[in-house]
């Protein structure tokens, strides 16, 4: 979680409180494409792969983020 950007930590505890990529976009004022690219950027660093993982990591680890 370290590696993260301070954007991408914001959008990790979006997903942790269970927001959409929609919901996220309208919330931080970004497009839905820039949170589907923060959203690949922290796979890729923190190594997670499969449709659910993301999502799995996020509510498993809500209280580091």
């Amino acid at each position: 979680i370290d590696d993260l950007t301070p954007a991408e930590r914001r959008v990790l505890k979006l997903i942790a409180e269970d927001h959409t990529t929609k919901e996220i976009a309208d919330l931080l004022q970004i497009s839905a494409r820039t949170v589907e690219n923060h959203r690949l950027n922290i796979c890729q660093k923190l190594n997670l792969h499969g449709s659910h993982s993301l999502l799995r990591f996020a509510f498993d680890h809500k209280s580091y983020i």
